[in-house]
């Protein structure tokens, strides 16, 4: 396979152009886990794989969050995840335990560790039974208990909660988010053995981004080559010959037949003139491991990567340059670093996505233009 055609088929199965998705919680759900650590990027990366005629807006993505149909925490690596309800408790048995060895200095710099810790998670547990809690409001229920975390250490607790299923996202409250009893947000379910968990966590990861190679699994999920390479062996014997394997530049990606053959059948000759304004971590870019060639653009030297706070200025699924929007409240400025000239039909794909963001924030924007050099 060429690298144009795993760009085309990337593309097509990560919703970008053949958008299907009914709302932002099924985007998650086909996607098993979105990056999410900048909150409103994130939901943005959300909302443009629904179609234009449903795509939500920045609020009416909150109030999915808010309403549990999309919940946040930290799972498979130490860093902030969008997860499906039915999947957050199988994927945290499944990974809590290596993000736990990541933190693992961590808790003891910080003292979140021991009987501390104990105490600690029985506080939050308390505080958060039938109540939805900010930050402050669980920070002031430690001190009242006498059981006081600050700073990183405050941190590391709340994340140790989470993988401990004592806690997960709330709902917004104000401007700020709040935490919630797990048990109350996440509903039961049969639990996994530790091959089957993974095995899945593979079969969905190969359908929603492939094709793909054992190292961008390892990268994404934080899992060791040697249980990847595992795990994909047995999706692929599972799979009934659904899923295959495909040489691109000399390494092995695997992908699900069905949906490259549909992504081909769609796509034809590759669209030109598609600008996608994607978030830094966007799925399109953090599912795949570095030095991610399919988004180097032809006759640039310089490799391409994500850059926050400046995010992912996309053409025809390479990087054409950066771009980053900032608001007030009242209003937002679209701030757009192009890498070259754009042709008149690009520059009315730019202005396209421009106003789909702007819908998406629900306030009037700016443009703000500026060039870069190597």
């Amino acid at each position: 396979m060429e690298l144009a055609e795993l760009r085309r088929v990337r593309l097509h199965v990560q919703g970008l152009r053949q958008v299907r998705a009914a709302s932002a919680a099924e985007v998650v759900r086909g996607f098993v886990a979105v990056q999410s650590q900048e909150f409103v990027p994130a939901q943005w990366g959300l909302a443009m794989r629904v179609p234009a005629e449903r795509r939500p807006d920045l609020a009416e993505v909150g109030a999915a969050l808010d309403r549990g149909e999309i919940l946040r925490t930290h799972v498979l690596r130490p860093t902030w995840h969008f997860v499906d309800p039915a999947d957050a408790r199988w994927l945290m048995e499944l990974s809590a335990e290596r993000v736990h060895r990541a933190n693992a200095t961590y808790y003891r710099r910080t003292g979140v560790d021991g009987d501390a810790a104990t105490r600690g998670l029985d506080i939050v547990a308390e505080a958060l039974a039938g109540a939805h809690c900010t930050r402050a409001e669980l920070s002031a229920a430690l001190e009242a208990a006498g059981q006081p975390f600050t700073g990183l250490a405050f941190t590391y607790l709340l994340m140790l909660a989470e993988l401990e299923r004592v806690a997960i996202s709330g709902a917004g409250a104000g401007k700020q988010r709040t935490y919630a009893a797990f048990n109350e947000r996440v509903p039961p379910s049969a639990p996994k053995t530790r091959e089957a968990a993974l095995g899945e966590l593979a079969a969905r990861f190969i359908r929603s981004r492939g094709p793909v190679t054992d190292r961008d699994f390892s990268a994404w999920s934080g899992f060791t080559l040697g249980d990847t390479r595992q795990a994909f062996a047995a999706v692929g014997d599972a799979s009934g010959g659904r899923i295959e394997t495909v040489e691109v530049e000399g390494a092995t990606h695997w992908h699900d037949a069905e949906a490259t053959s549909e992504a081909r059948a769609f796509g034809g000759s590759p669209a030109a003139g598609v600008v996608d304004l994607l978030q830094a971590y966007d799925e399109y870019i953090m599912g795949y491991a570095a030095p991610r060639a399919y988004l180097q653009p032809a006759g640039r030297a310089t490799p391409v990567h994500p850059e926050f706070p400046l995010h992912a200025l996309m053409l025809d699924g390479v990087m054409a340059g950066r771009w980053a929007p900032t608001s007030n409240g009242r209003r937002a400025v679209v701030k757009l670093v192009p890498w070259r000239a754009f042709t008149p039909r690009e520059e009315q794909a730019l202005a396209a996505s421009v106003a789909e963001v702007e819908r998406f924030l629900g306030l009037p924007v700016t443009v703000e233009r500026e060039a870069l050099t190597e």
